[in-house]
């Protein structure tokens, strides 16, 4: 099966492009499609500092490309985004798609202990496979200078890989992120069925739990919860704040 990620689409956007990829992930066991959008180069030489987005339950790599606008703001800064999936798909696992909050479209960015959901392994995929996959097929990105971003369960996401990974990325930021999933009914759901009921396996998994680990990290993080909806009218509003927050990290 072909690991080497091939073009399936691609976009023209604020002069800069949208692609999306499709490649076979030993990591998860199945195919799987990510966005890059690509800000205009300088120089055929010049390599982009990246940010890695992950997006909420039910989404692919597809909304927040489409709805975001967060294309306007990477092209001015000069960041490439990374967008991949939110989990495995077609593994045909039974109960896979039996709920919006679990499974399919709901890979919680962890990796995944109990048997029947072995392939649920979103936190290496995302902090281990991407990476070295972009580093060995586009030499237009710098995976040396890495942020990461976020909403909802990606926001939960971003905020325990970035906590777990401060040598991987510069900064951090989400919108809405579940801080707590320990503590509220998705989380529990979902560390039950992946993690089992060990509850030391699921603070590892829990941005509250962690950052009491860790100092002096509160310039590099950046979180938005305001009197908006959970939805892209919320993100796009405040995705450039995040984009400008990342550019300046990665830039330092």
């Amino acid at each position: 099966m072909e690991t080497k990620p091939t073009e399936i689409s691609s976009s023209k956007m604020f002069e800069g492009y949208n692609k999306r990829y499709k490649h076979f992930s030993p990591t998860l066991g199945c195919s799987m499609t990510f966005h890059i959008y690509f800000p205009p180069s300088p120089s055929p030489s010049h390599k982009f500092p990246i940010l890695y987005w992950l997006s909420g339950l039910t989404c692919t790599d597809e909304n927040f490309i489409i709805k975001s606008g967060a294309q306007r703001a990477a092209s001015t800064e000069g960041v490439a985004l990374i967008a991949p999936d939110t989990s495995p798909r077609g593994l045909n696992v039974e109960g896979e798609t039996d709920s919006w909050d679990f499974g399919v479209g709901a890979g919680f960015y962890l990796n995944a202990t109990q048997q029947k959901w072995k392939n649920w392994r979103m936190y290496d995929y995302v902090v281990k496979e991407l990476p070295q996959l972009l580093s060995e097929n586009f030499p237009q990105l710098d995976t040396s200078k890495a942020s990461i971003s976020g909403h909802s369960m990606g926001g939960h996401g971003a905020l325990t890989i970035y906590l777990k990974n401060l040598d991987k990325y510069k900064s951090v930021s989400a919108f809405a992120p579940i801080v707590n999933p320990i503590n509220c009914p998705w989380g529990q759901k979902a560390f039950t069925n992946y993690l089992g009921n060990d509850k030391a396996a699921w603070e590892e998994y829990d941005a509250t739990c962690l950052i009491s680990k860790f100092h002096n990290v509160s310039a590099t993080i950046l979180i938005d919860q305001p009197g908006y909806d959970h939805s892209y009218f919320f993100i796009s509003t405040f995705i450039d704040d995040h984009i400008r927050h990342h550019a300046k990290a990665l830039k330092l």
